[in-house]
């Protein structure tokens, strides 16, 4: 709590104390002042990133990393890698979750063009795109400079796409 919360709280419970000796000859009563500790919560901006949205409205809500870890049924240390850009790879169905605990859906500014793509049907995404070059998987493949495995697996969404591959593809969509 900062210095002057502490100031101002204690002015506020000398005149509360005051207004109630005052009336207290007429009446029994008591009181007691409840705080908590001002949370500095940084505000975010239509450029902030997708974990720094998250932070925010977490924050706000004053929902804990390890709460929402619990429910979601993930560990806090992967919220937190979200929220500080440092999540290597990205788990859309934990940030899908997040959004829809916090109830954030309509709230949201998905500013990062490659999470953007994989929130939105990835996989018939990559298909339109090989069909619409009208390449087989194996050629598709070779277009990118990845196996044909990759290929398969993105289409069938038994993996996602990484962040280097896929600014490869967005030459194609």
């Amino acid at each position: 709590m900062c210095r002057k919360c502490n100031y101002h709280l204690k002015e506020l419970y000398v005149a509360i104390n005051a207004l109630f000796s005052k009336i207290s000859a007429n009446c029994e009563l008591s009181f007691t002042l409840t705080t908590h500790t001002c949370k500095q919560v940084k505000p975010i901006t239509s450029q902030s990133s997708l974990g720094e949205q998250i932070k925010y409205y977490r924050s706000i809500d004053d929902i804990k990393q390890t709460d929402l870890g619990v429910k979601l049924n993930f560990h806090r240390s992967t919220l937190n890698h979200l929220e500080n850009k440092d999540m290597k790879l990205v788990n859309v169905e934990l940030i899908k979750g997040i959004i829809e605990e916090l109830n954030i859906q309509d709230k949201i500014n998905i500013n990062d063009e490659y999470i953007a793509f994989l929130l939105d049907n990835p996989c018939d995404k990559i298909i339109q795109a090989r069909q619409k070059l009208k390449l087989s998987r194996k050629d598709f493949a070779n277009l990118l400079g990845v196996d044909i495995s990759s290929v398969r697996r993105w289409e069938l969404g038994n993996h996602h796409i990484s962040r280097k591959k896929y600014e490869r593809l967005k030459n194609y969509l």
